[in-house]
């Protein structure tokens, strides 16, 4: 049985709380878990619950795609996933080993979940993706994911489409580290930026402005030196 006052508590969000929990013998091979629980009010914990059964329903249909987690299972709605060594991109993006094999890899990964009709459309956050120690990808966190559904209609194809687009996109943003202009034209094929991104684009940029995003980051990276 899995206890989560033996292991330590990694973040706390929209979903509910994210714990590393030592691995029992029932899972072999394995160290730690990764253990998501929903939290909150009765509502809000409600809501979280259907979040997670969902996720888990998306980690059945990933089983056996290399670079994502394995899934262990519900348990009391709880989501069990294999503990996954690494660093989050942000703190690597720079400091790879191999940039050309770590984003093959990627592209691969992102292929294969495409194929099992699911989409991450939340790889923009660099958290997402995880860094091994021997410089390979992980993809990490599909509760944001989008479904491709047998028989779906015109709209919702539609919409599966566009969030693999995002990330594709993501890929490329990654990769070349948002310098769009040095794409290679290999690589270009697969940028393409959706109307929710063309739109949000100059939001985004506005928002950071307003906000002085640029000044409180490099305050806080004095503060820690």
């Amino acid at each position: 049985m899995v206890r989560l006052e033996h292991g330590e508590l990694l973040s706390s969000g929209y979903q509910g709380v994210v714990y590393k929990v030592p691995a029992g013998p029932e899972y072999p091979g394995s160290d730690y878990l990764i253990v998501k629980e929903a939290m909150g009010s009765t509502i809000v914990r409600a809501f979280r619950r259907w979040m997670i059964r969902r996720e888990y329903r998306v980690y059945q249909q990933l089983d056996g795609i290399e670079g994502v987690p394995r899934c262990f299972g519900l348990h009391d709605d709880r989501l069990l996933l294999e503990f996954i060594e690494g660093h989050p991109l942000r703190l690597s993006a720079s400091e790879l080993p191999d940039r050309d094999r770590f984003f093959a890899a990627l592209l691969a990964t992102l292929k294969g979940i495409h194929r099992a009709g699911v989409a991450h459309s939340d790889m923009k956050r660099k958290d997402n993706v995880l860094v091994t120690p021997g410089g390979m990808p992980y993809l990490i966190d599909f509760g944001s994911a989008v479904l491709r559904l047998d028989g779906a209609g015109v709209l919702r194809t539609w919409i599966f489409r566009q969030a693999c687009q995002i990330d594709l996109n993501a890929w490329v943003k990654h990769k070349y580290l948002a310098r769009y202009d040095e794409i290679s034209e290999e690589d270009f094929r697969y940028y393409n930026p959706t109307l929710v991104e063309r739109v949000a684009r100059p939001v985004r940029r506005f928002w950071r402005k307003v906000t002085a995003r640029k000044f409180r980051k490099a305050r806080r990276r004095a503060s820690n030196r």
